[in-house]
């Protein structure tokens, strides 16, 4: 007598190459070998994780990221939140003007 299993379809997988800092590969092969899972599997995991988010949580982490800058640099100018459309208007017209090819006609 011969027997078949029944296996659900596999669904199509996409390679991706993604670059670890040397801590993250580490701590990842570590987690993937105490929990008996490929690190691909975690990664998956991980994404799908991130991405069931609600796009509002995943908004107002990068605002928060945002706010966090304010203050972070400064120009050294006192008046850049009063003048910043002529600011703006400088440094475009600048990048212009570097931009255009020296005549030597």
């Amino acid at each position: 007598m011969v027997s078949y299993v029944t296996m659900a379809p596999l669904r199509h997988m996409q390679r991706l190459q993604v670059q670890l800092t040397e801590e993250q590969a580490d701590r990842l092969r570590k987690a993937a070998e105490s929990e008996g899972a490929s690190q691909a599997e975690l990664v998956r995991r991980a994404l799908e994780a991130y991405l069931r988010r609600p796009i509002r949580a995943r908004e107002a982490t990068v605002r928060s990221r945002a706010l966090e800058l304010i203050g972070a640099f400064s120009s050294g100018l006192s008046d850049v939140a009063e003048d910043h459309d002529r600011y703006l208007a400088e440094a475009i017209t600048e990048e212009t003007e570097e931009g255009e090819p020296t005549g030597g006609d």
